[in-house]
């Protein structure tokens, strides 16, 4: 039973991928280094190689689309389950087949699994952007957040573009990376654990403020909690300030 085992990068993953195809191997599954499996037969680990990765790269768009290399990087950044074996799969069918299968969407069972990963992921990105809750620390803007998937790449235009003149900083506790905005100039970097400082006066002013504009505007008798779980989904609400204070509340304290 062949298994390949890799860094956990992109470029680690596309070697595997080289591999495979130069060596005219399927392997039964390519794993992360550290994966935490059972397996009779140790993994072969599969070094990563620069030169090796940018050729596969290269060869995506030319043997199959340049669609099909957007599908696999965007995967990639997914919490797919098995998402390397999948993704494997799918371009060595592509190279065997080129892009006419692409077309089949949803409807081939191999591609479903790929293009709904990409769309939760995408779908997270999305409602990131108006879920996100910066504070002011320093002069700087700061936000923690949980997402399933790596979606700092795909924030990270949204939010230098909105606040183009502004330093902030995103901490992706589930990663371990941060999103960074320094003069203009954006970079997400690993990031173990990130203690902001206490918040100023100023800023805890700021934050009861929120609070009290939030249950100000909210109209009671047409509260709707299961309908607000539904546009806002609770795994959101441990980094959103307004309701912080809900998630520790029992719930019959809870008048919706």
């Amino acid at each position: 039973m062949l298994v390949y085992q890799y860094d956990g990068t992109l470029e680690g993953f596309f070697c595997c991928v080289y591999e495979s195809v130069y060596q005219k191997e399927r392997p039964e599954a390519v794993e992360p280094e550290g994966a935490a499996q059972c397996r009779l037969f140790p993994p072969r680990y599969i070094e990563t190689d620069p030169e090796r990765a940018e050729r596969v790269r290269k060869a995506i768009p030319a043997k199959i689309s340049p669609e099909a290399l957007d599908l696999v990087e965007t995967v990639f950044c997914s919490y797919l389950e098995d998402k390397e074996t999948h993704l494997l799969y799918f371009l060595l069918r592509g190279f065997k087949q080129g892009c006419g299968f692409l077309r089949a969407g949803f409807s081939d069972p191999e591609m479903s699994i790929l293009l709904g990963a990409r769309r939760h992921l995408m779908g997270e990105a999305h409602l990131l952007k108006g879920f996100i809750r910066f504070a002011d620390v320093g002069g700087s803007l700061v936000a923690t957040i949980t997402p399933k998937n790596y979606v700092l790449p795909y924030i990270a235009g949204h939010f230098a573009t909105r606040y183009r003149n502004e330093n902030f900083l995103i901490f992706d506790k589930t990663h371990k990376a941060a999103l960074l905005h320094e003069n203009r100039h954006v970079r997400i970097v690993p990031a173990e654990d990130i203690e902001f400082p206490a918040f100023s006066e100023q800023e805890e002013e700021y934050r009861a403020l929120w609070k009290s504009f939030y249950h100000a505007v909210a109209i009671q008798p047409r509260k709707n909690h299961r309908c607000r779980m539904t546009h806002c989904p609770k795994r959101y609400w441990e980094n959103m300030l307004e309701l912080q204070e809900e998630i520790a509340a029992p719930q019959t304290q809870r008048p919706y």
